[in-house]
């Protein structure tokens, strides 16, 4: 009979397991954190469920993961990758077992297909919750092929508690039992409602808590919304392209397969139910939230992780079983199997490989917040409270964010609310991406309060944007009451160069008034400002604007560039599209090492002539003093 060679099935897991392994060795020698923001926090939740048992029941978190991931979180956040290696290496075990009526050959590419997926690998890497997501789904598959619907429904009904993907499988589980008449079976699915329904009573006094806390209800749209083909444009980033070519292919070949192999057309069709129509269903609601722009959905395609598993079990199953037909002779089934696991396996590296570089390296962002995180250490000190805006830097700066004597977060900008929790001294640390998003505290918020001072500026080594088009930039502030002031410098006026300010400039007569318009020669570095003056070390920063009216040809891209550098070292490089018409480049200069020389200057890439009408260059010297 087809899968009773127990040699290949012990190969298979014990490829699930080098996969696991090598996915061990790439976290190893990473030195970067893939999910900065999500990733952190679920560990945090993880890690201080001992201290605060509540947590066990976060819901954001996923209680599941909370739960089995909370003894590894102890050893910091490589032991939650560890955990979902653990994840990972089991669900390519029980797959290889739930795939046994497929063969040995589709069975070894179960784990090369799921667990060398791109982003499988990132997110296991990174300790997020899918990885588990994907673990229920395949051992509830493992339990309706060995006839155990009981153990299947008890186990799909966990996946509420692990992902909200639950939504496109639990349901399609419980068709399927209804189905078969599974009928003593069926209500099993609400164990999982019912276990935590308990815990919520006791905690809570609350049964429904996994309804009423629902924490995408209170999201709401705040990332905005996209196109509705966003995720299916990106998910060969996601599933990689061995898994997505042969799973498209598994899903127009199932009816064949169907047909001729008449022994299995229960598990077929079992697997086409609860697989396969799951997976396409995640991707659908994703797709439709991120369109619409409601429960929080952000278009993170990390989300459609959760739908590869049941991809894997569906493709593997279909080609697995088609291969079966196909051959006859075990010779050839054999040599077959071993030359198409050898290709997939190649395949599927170097399509990794291609997608993502590795080790990962801290990028800009992570050294960023590693700083601010280093410096708020050495900050705080007992009987101080911080108010973040971000979850890394608890994380970094090794403080329990669930301690309300220590830390807390921060959501929205109340004056009473300010009233009420700030004591003198107590510390605000301000981020751009998750304070003006989440958070709801804009910048000027704080800015233009007096009763927080200014303790230090962050700007990134290499500027960017992030969600809702703000600039990156990080505070320290302090409740302590302040008074701050500017004086404005006014360096180039309506295209006249005011004072001593060191300037190179490549022009061409205009024929116009040139106090006012500026034609500047085709060259790829036709304009620059030199030697600025940077801010003073009792100063709070300098705050640069230019702005001016461009005409330029039609598509030749055209960029400002702010850039400091010390000892003929980059310490700041930070550019900015420059569109036709008008347009405005503001960003703040802290003070930085003496020496260091700031400049600005024009790139344009394709060296086309251009003109620059009423340009401007604005200097605000920021200053503080108590009040």
């Amino acid at each position: 009979m087809v899968g009773t060679d127990n040699r290949g099935e012990w190969s298979a897991i014990v490829l699930a397991c080098i996969v696991a392994i090598a996915i061990l060795g790439l976290k190893l020698s990473s030195d970067g954190l893939i999910e900065k923001g999500d990733g952190v926090m679920h560990y945090l939740i993880a890690r201080y469920t001992w201290q605060h048992p509540v947590l066990f029941l976060d819901l954001w978190g996923k209680p599941l993961f909370n739960t089995l991931a909370s003894p590894f979180a102890q050893f910091g956040h490589f032991g939650v990758a560890v955990f979902n290696i653990v994840v990972a290496a089991v669900t390519g075990w029980v797959g290889v077992l739930a795939l046994r009526r497929a063969g040995p050959a589709a069975q070894a590419s179960f784990p090369i297909i799921v667990l060398l997926a791109p982003q499988y690998v990132l997110m296991t890497m990174a300790g997020m919750t899918e990885p588990l997501f994907g673990l229920v789904t395949v051992a509830t598959t493992y339990f309706l092929v060995r006839e155990r619907p009981v153990a299947a429904a008890i186990t799909a009904s966990l996946a509420p508690f692990a992902r909200p993907e639950y939504i496109a499988f639990l349901p399609a589980v419980a068709f399927w039992l209804m189905l078969q008449k599974q009928w003593r079976a069926l209500p099993w699915c609400l164990t999982g409602f019912v276990i935590y329904a308990v815990f919520a009573s006791i905690v809570w006094e609350d049964p429904f808590w996994f309804w009423t806390s629902d924490p995408y209800k209170q999201a709401g749209g705040i990332y905005g919304s996209g196109p509705w083909d966003h995720f299916t444009h990106r998910a060969e980033q996601v599933f990689g392209r061995p898994l997505l070519t042969l799973a498209i292919a598994a899903f127009f070949l199932w009816p064949v397969v169907w047909w001729f192999d008449r022994s299995e057309r229960r598990t077929h069709l079992q697997f086409m139910i609860t697989a396969a129509l799951p997976a396409i269903g995640i991707v659908a609601v994703h797709s439709i939230l991120w369109y619409v722009g409601t429960r929080g959905s952000a278009g993170l395609v990390r989300v459609l992780v959760t739908a590869i598993p049941m991809a894997g079990l569906f493709t593997a199953m279909t080609l697995g079983r088609g291969a079966v037909l196909l051959f006859s002779t075990i010779q050839r089934k054999t040599l077959v199997g071993l030359g198409c696991v050898g290709i997939l396996a190649f395949w599927s590296v170097s399509d990794l490989l291609k997608q993502q570089e590795f080790p990962i390296k801290a990028d800009h962002a992570q050294r960023l917040l590693d700083k601010v995180a280093n410096d708020l250490a050495d900050h705080y000190e007992p009987g101080m409270k911080v108010y973040t805006t971000h979850p890394y830097m608890a994380f970094g700066a090794g403080l329990d964010p669930f301690d309300t004597t220590v830390t807390s977060p921060v959501y929205g900008f109340d004056d009473g609310a300010i009233k009420k929790a700030f004591k003198i001294g107590d510390l605000l640390v301000w981020d751009a991406q998750l304070g003006s998003n989440e958070s709801g505290v804009k910048l000027d918020m704080v800015l233009n309060d007096g009763r927080f001072k200014v303790l230090k500026v962050y700007e990134p080594r290499e500027g960017y944007r992030v969600l809702g088009g703000y600039l990156m930039e990080m505070f320290i502030f302090e409740r302590r009451d302040v008074v701050r002031t500017f004086t404005v410098d006014t360096l180039v006026w309506q295209g006249a160069v005011r004072g001593d300010v060191p300037f190179r400039a490549d022009l061409d007569p205009c024929g116009q008034d040139s106090a006012i318009v500026a034609c500047i020669r085709a060259g790829e570095f036709p304009l620059e400002f030199n030697g600025l003056p940077m801010p003073g070390l009792d100063d709070l920063y300098d705050e640069w604007t230019i702005s001016a009216r461009v005409e330029q040809v039609q598509g030749s891209p055209l960029a400002v560039v702010l850039k400091q550098a010390l000892d003929g070292q980059d310490v700041r490089y930070d550019q900015e599209e420059v569109p036709n018409g008008d347009w405005t480049f503001t960003r703040r200069v802290p003070p930085g090492d003496p020496g260091t020389d700031l400049k600005f200057y024009f790139w344009n890439y394709d060296k086309d002539a251009f003109k620059l009408l009423d340009l401007k260059i604005l200097r605000k010297r920021w200053k503080q003093r108590p009040a």
